[in-house]
């Protein structure tokens, strides 16, 4: 991706891999990224998601913004839990891409993220 995610480094997010339409990056859960039932919020795990979204929809030389996003939370994580997203395209047309983001702990699916991208 093009420039830094100020953001995402501010969170924490690592860059595992990227590749055209497909990306890897980890969050290890901290303290601060936990809500007052001492879970991960769900702001934290959308972000990610969001974060392999943006990784995998502008890798290479494409230049792409969201314009619909959705994310099914399925289990919650706690400090010191490795989240994994890994994001995958699974349509390419010429304005738009569709992306699936599979976000794990430990194997353990947690949450499901889908995101459409507008090409420009």
């Amino acid at each position: 991706m093009k420039g830094n995610d100020h953001f995402r480094e501010h969170l924490g997010v690592k860059v595992l891999e990227v590749k055209d339409g497909y990306a890897k990056l980890s969050l290890e859960i901290t303290k601060e990224h936990t809500n007052s039932l001492g879970a991960a919020h769900g702001g934290v795990i959308f972000a990610l998601g969001d974060c392999a979204f943006a990784e995998a929809s502008n890798s290479g030389d494409n230049v792409a913004v969201a314009i619909q996003v959705s994310i099914n939370f399925l289990k919650p994580a706690f400090e010191g839990d490795v989240l994994t997203a890994e994001a995958v395209r699974v349509s390419d047309g010429r304005t738009l891409g569709l992306y699936h983001i599979t976000i794990s702990k430990q194997d353990k699916k947690i949450a499901f993220f889908s995101g459409l991208a507008f090409k420009t």
